[in-house]
């Protein structure tokens, strides 16, 4: 057996190619697969006070399985267009933290726990509104 230590570093780099090849291809697959099942096709924007009306009025006690799919992702995109969340489900709030806009320690427990009730949910639109909905239902409890 020949250990990693006694190959040259030519050697080394000639047997990395596969495998950086394989995982770039890989991952480009990934990005265009991603990429074909945006929820957001259309780059038109968004009207800003229609987004304002959706997030702001949300109704308590909202039944997931009576939202239709295109609905939530229309609000997806909401979220995506404000980059709340981004195509590959990440939520990032880190603006509004750093601006104090919302409060991490009191926001990102509940986050944590929204996005783990919604953890099972494999259509991404359905996962986001999912979780979107935990998150508000929680502060519109308090």
């Amino acid at each position: 057996m020949v250990s990693s230590t006694s190959l040259m570093p030519g050697k080394m780099y000639l047997r990395l190619v596969p495998h950086l090849a394989c995982i770039i291809f890989i991952l480009e697959i990934q990005f265009r697969i991603s990429e074909s099942n945006s929820p957001c096709p259309h780059n038109e924007g968004i009207d800003e006070d229609i987004a304002e009306a959706i997030l702001s009025d949300w109704p308590a006690n909202v039944d997931l399985s009576s939202v239709k799919r295109s609905h939530k992702c229309y609000v997806t995109c909401i979220l995506y267009y404000y980059n709340i969340v981004s195509y590959s489900g990440e939520i990032s709030l880190d603006k509004y933290y750093d601006t104090g806009v919302i409060d991490e320690l009191a926001v990102a427990p509940k986050i944590n726990r929204c996005r783990y009730e919604s953890r099972m949910e494999t259509d991404y639109c359905s996962r986001i509104f999912a979780i979107f909905n935990c998150l508000r239902q929680e502060i519109l409890a308090n």
